[in-house]
């Protein structure tokens, strides 16, 4: 699937592993090494999402201080006891939410780390 076109699939993962499963479910948004996931479980509307950083990624795919800064913009914060990746809790309890999530999703992907929205992407949602 087409960034430009993963809206709606992004949006009803998000509400999927705030309301069935189990306390594990995540949903990871993909190309390649880069990603944005996030970690949810139901009957809690707090989804936390984290971003890939430069610990993680290839040196060709790094991302500049100025494109941190963008990130940061968006309400995510750098750190973490094991995982250092960039992180930020949204609050999903209705569509409208989940539908502005997905949309600050495709945002990180394209104005953060570059992809285009002709780039194909995955999403996998995990239910436990």
């Amino acid at each position: 699937m087409k960034l430009a076109d993963s809206a709606a699939e992004i949006s009803s993962g998000l509400l999927d592993i705030t309301r069935e499963g189990g306390p594990g479910n995540f949903l990871v948004v993909s190309a390649g090494d880069i990603y944005v996931q996030f970690a949810g479980s139901p009957g809690n509307s707090q989804v936390v999402c984290e971003s890939i950083s430069n610990e993680y990624l290839p040196k060709k795919l790094k991302i500049t201080a100025e494109s941190i800064d963008h990130l940061k913009s968006f309400g995510f914060t750098l750190g973490g006891a094991e995982i250092v990746n960039f992180s930020r809790t949204f609050e999903i309890l209705r569509e409208e939410q989940a539908q502005e999530v997905a949309k600050l999703a495709m945002r990180i992907l394209r104005e953060v780390y570059g992809l285009k929205k002709t780039t194909e992407v995955q999403i996998e949602v995990s239910l436990e």
